[in-house]
């Protein structure tokens, strides 16, 4: 499957407060053209369930993310993080299983599809693994 194809498939749940940089996060990857669901942050305990990629955007937020920090660390997919400052949630996400990637926030559309590239490879690999160990097959990772 090609970049061009991959990434049209690809379905993006940001989750961040309302407002404009949401709102031209969201116009960015859909000109770009992924799908974009979004989510209010605040309203939610555990993460919607829809996306293949998770994207918190923390930008000017200083909502309180501690009910739904537990939620994210246990999500099974690949996370993006745009925040332009360090955090204590960035820091506790970093080391999860699924995937974290941190960006600053002023990146350009081609910073986006690498990111996101990396987002999707992160989410087929997982896929294919958890495949092999749906069939009882043995996992190694190198």
């Amino acid at each position: 499957m090609g970049y061009e194809q991959m990434h049209h498939q690809t379905q993006i749940l940001v989750l961040g407060s309302d407002g404009a940089g949401r709102s031209a996060l969201e116009e960015t990857l859909t000109r770009l053209g992924y799908v974009v669901l979004a989510a209010e942050a605040s309203t939610h305990r555990t993460p919607p369930a829809s996306g293949d990629i998770v994207m918190l955007d923390l930008r000017g937020d200083d909502a309180d993310w501690r009910q739904l920090a537990d939620g994210l660390h246990s999500d099974e997919r690949p996370m993006m993080i745009i925040s332009e400052r360090p955090r204590r949630l960035v820091r506790s996400l970093s080391g999860r299983a699924a995937g974290t990637l941190v960006m600053t926030g002023a990146e350009s559309d081609a910073g986006y599809r690498v990111a996101l590239s990396v987002c999707a490879a992160l989410r087929q690999s997982s896929n294919a693994r958890r495949a092999l160990s749906e069939r009882g097959a043995r996992v190694v990772a190198l």
